[in-house]
């Protein structure tokens, strides 16, 4: 499974909406939409961005452990 479609699942089980991380995040929903369906490619700042919304280590997504 590819970085985002971990992070849109990670979303979808645990309730949080794009638009709330969005809103966290400072990334434009267009734009993190597009990203989390694969439909532009998800940069290292905004990946990073999105794991400090979260409070969630990097290494969660990339197959590591929190």
């Amino acid at each position: 499974m590819q970085i985002h479609q971990k992070i849109k699942y990670y979303l979808f089980e645990n309730g949080i909406k794009q638009a709330h991380l969005s809103r966290k995040t400072g990334i434009k929903k267009n734009t993190l939409n597009a990203a989390l369906n694969g439909k532009r490619r998800l940069y290292a700042e905004e990946f990073g961005t999105i794991c400090e919304a979260l409070d969630i280590s990097s290494e969660f997504f990339l197959g590591g452990k929190k």
